[in-house]
């Protein structure tokens, strides 16, 4: 009897009277995008990059030498349209691209310019024997090189940003966080610039 009445109340309930109620199923763009747009442009100087107790903080020890900069011009055969590049442990009475680390931001005029530059760089670096692997800076995919120096380069909208080291600067187990770090400091400065 029971099992009678509990047919009845399903019947009832499933009956096709009633409008249907479909289900709905969520729509994805075709072409996902991997990274978020950035907006950002070359800062006018390295003070807001990175000061030299920054990078000290980051590759966790005390660099010798001084901090400079070269703030560089546009080359339009490769698009570029800005270019800053800081350096930091330079010795004494030495050129200023003799620093052990440095940090370069450039702009250029599409972000497709921007890509290709990084791939270039990339290609040049396994080129010369260079192990490449993907890493992340905040929400940007990047590569990190390593060779001759450490390096992390990457491209966010139509900037660049490149982060080199010397072979020795940065200890084994810090070279991938230390590279990031730097480099969020960069994109940070480009979005503030």
């Amino acid at each position: 009897m029971v099992a009678v009445g509990l047919v009845g109340v399903l019947v009832a309930c499933s009956g096709g009277n009633q409008p249907a109620n479909p289900t709905k199923v969520p729509t994805f763009a075709s072409s996902p995008s991997s990274a978020p747009p950035f907006a950002g442009k070359v800062p006018a100087s390295c003070d807001p990059v990175a000061r030299f107790g920054d990078v000290n903080a980051a590759v966790g020890h005390q660099l010798t030498g001084t901090a400079n900069q070269i703030v560089g011009i546009p080359e339009a055969s490769i698009g570029r349209t800005a270019r800053l590049d800081c350096y930091y442990g330079i010795p004494p009475n030495q050129a200023i691209t003799t620093g052990v680390l440095s940090i370069g931001i450039s702009s250029y005029g599409t972000q497709a310019q921007a890509q290709h530059r990084v791939l270039e760089t990339v290609n040049e670096a396994r080129d010369t024997g260079y192990v490449a692997s993907t890493v992340r800076v905040g929400a940007m995919n990047a590569d990190l090189l390593a060779g001759t120096s450490q390096e992390i380069v990457l491209s966010a909208g139509n900037l660049t940003i490149l982060v080199s080291a010397a072979n020795g600067v940065l200890a084994a187990g810090n070279i991938g966080p230390a590279l990031i770090a730097l480099a969020t400091k960069a994109l940070n400065a480009a979005q503030h610039a």
